[in-house]
């Protein structure tokens, strides 16, 4: 199922897509305050510095350049506008699509934006009582698919967790992320003085083996966040301006990200909750 108005898309995964297009005269206004804002700044032999010509300074300017310049800030503005209009909370960067490249100044630009909100999780409220069942017996040990897994308490609670809850996760959601881990593959590997290929060569895996076992790890936690934040909103667990600054103390480095601060927090006292669940 989706929601169409006119151009738009919100599919019930929290994905959505935008298809819009520039006109020529949008492009060409944009292209008329690029120029102007490169004369203030042009410098060249006869002219003051912001007094050449716009026809000089016009012939000096790297096309390409200036068309992603334009492109770059059309784009963004008509996006922040539209997520303004539909009232959407995006929560990463969104995917650009040309849909009829090359883009030139000669003609309208089609472009497809595609975002997405945080999904909507449910969770079935029968995981309390197998997670009753851990914190009464609190094993060392679970056994599943007849092999011993050596697990701690948070572990199996976890687990039971994650098979009770309902997700869609979007596709763009979960890419952006194993894109995001690869870069910081890449980086590490790289500063270890070897390639991402001889490194997955120690771990006896291929890319593609890789990337489904980071997959499987993304769509967990990505489970995990979001139950942590609707355990928290039933039972109305907060955190305190104490409980964030003794935090703080601990890790004064933290201040730059006040999120995740409360995230952690808030993440500690779900699992607390969870390991002392009662009948």
């Amino acid at each position: 199922m989706k929601t169409n108005t006119q151009n738009f898309q919100r599919l019930e995964d929290g994905t959505f897509v935008f298809n819009i297009v520039l006109t020529k005269d949008e492009i060409n206004e944009e292209y008329k305050s690029a120029l102007k804002s490169a004369q203030s700044n042009f410098e060249t032999k006869g002219f003051r510095k912001g007094k050449a010509p716009l026809n000089i300074v016009e012939k000096q300017l790297s096309e390409p350049k200036i068309i992603e310049d334009i492109a770059s800030h059309l784009i963004s503005k008509t996006y922040d506008q539209k997520i303004k209009e539909n009232n959407l909370k995006p929560i990463i960067q969104p995917q650009i699509k040309i849909t009829n490249p090359p883009i030139s100044l000669e003609k309208e630009w089609a472009i497809e934006i595609t975002g997405c909100e945080l999904p909507k999780i449910n969770i079935d409220q029968k995981y309390k009582s197998e997670v009753i069942k851990i914190n009464s017996k609190n094993p060392k040990t679970v056994k599943t698919d007849n092999h011993t897994h050596e697990h701690d308490k948070l572990d199996q609670i976890l687990d039971i967790l994650i098979k009770h809850c309902q997700v869609n996760l979007p596709r763009i959601l979960i890419d952006s992320d194993i894109e995001n881990r690869m870069s910081q593959l890449i980086d590490q590997t790289a500063q270890a003085g070897i390639t991402v290929s001889q490194y997955l060569k120690t771990r006896n895996q291929t890319l593609g083996q890789y990337k489904t076992i980071l997959t499987e790890q993304i769509t967990k936690e990505w489970i995990i966040n979001l139950a942590i934040d609707e355990i928290s909103k039933e039972q109305k667990i907060e955190v305190t301006k104490e409980e964030i600054e003794n935090l703080l103390k601990q890790n004064p480095k933290m201040s730059q990200n006040p999120n995740l601060v409360y995230y952690l927090i808030t993440q500690q006292k779900v699992f607390e909750y969870l390991q002392h669940l009662e009948k």
